[in-house]
């Protein structure tokens, strides 16, 4: 029987958000030809945030109500503590309880914490077609936008190329693990939201485009230049697989700055 080579939750979730170096890819996709239990692990790791949350605050409306504090208690000299000092721990047991349930299983490790394109990609399930409907951004606006986040990456976005089908929305500065994150925020002409989420990698190594899906919505990701980049939104994969290619063209003629 083959030995299957062990990777760390931590390497893979590098390699999941496209900032596994190149010859940390190759390991893991030449295993997983011959691991099924190695894509079980890999679809562990894509954590589901906004289902997690919602979960949760399920579980916090079935908590048991606070104990009524005995009379005595309430009128004793001898360490006295105030009602909200009794809630706020109280409150805090019930909802560490409740997140060790969540996420250790009763003992057993907490999972890796998710990596960026998951986070991005909780953020972006929130978009409906109301969201950027009446965002209206002129050219001169639009620059003045671009510029400003450039900066942030290190690399002139101002060029932005023009895909067909895309009607650019707007430019927004997130961040993940106190990196910068750009949003570049799109519609489709059926006002489906798309986001082009750019982040510096942690290798120059390219890679090229990973068609994946992320809450339900199409993705593709890929690496040029020592940045990540993502592009999501919408259930169409053939389409936003075209443009990002399109896209993928363009991030290779980035400049840095």
């Amino acid at each position: 029987m083959m030995d299957h080579v062990q990777f760390t939750d931590e390497q893979l979730t590098a390699y999941l958000d496209g900032e596994a170096t190149a010859d940390l890819c190759a390991q893991i996709e030449a295993a997983l030809d011959t691991d099924d239990a190695l894509g079980a692990q890999l679809a562990a790791l894509d954590i589901p945030v906004v289902e997690i949350a919602q979960a949760y605050d399920v579980l916090l409306t079935q908590a048991p109500s606070m104990p009524l504090l005995p009379a005595k208690a309430q009128h004793s000299t001898h360490r006295r503590i105030g009602v909200w000092g009794i809630v706020g721990v109280f409150g805090t047991g019930i909802a560490a309880g409740l997140a060790t349930a969540m996420f250790t299983g009763f003992g057993s490790p907490p999972p890796a914490q998710p990596g960026w394109k998951a986070v991005v990609g909780s953020y972006q399930s929130l978009y409906s077609v109301d969201t950027l409907a009446n965002e209206d951004i002129s050219p001169a606006e639009t620059q003045i936008q671009l510029a400003q986040v450039s900066q942030l990456v290190g690399a002139d976005l101002t060029q932005l190329p023009q895909v067909e089908g895309l009607t650019f929305k707007r430019a927004q500065v997130l961040g993940f693990k106190g990196k910068p994150l750009v949003q570049l925020s799109f519609v489709r002409s059926d006002g489906t939201p798309i986001a082009l989420c750019i982040i510096k990698a942690n290798t120059k190594d390219s890679k090229p485009i990973n068609s994946e899906e992320l809450f339900g919505m199409a993705a593709a990701s890929w690496n040029s230049d020592g940045r990540a980049y993502l592009l999501i939104g919408g259930d169409a994969a053939p389409t936003t697989q075209s443009e990002a290619k399109a896209f993928e063209i363009w991030a290779e003629t980035v400049s840095d700055i």
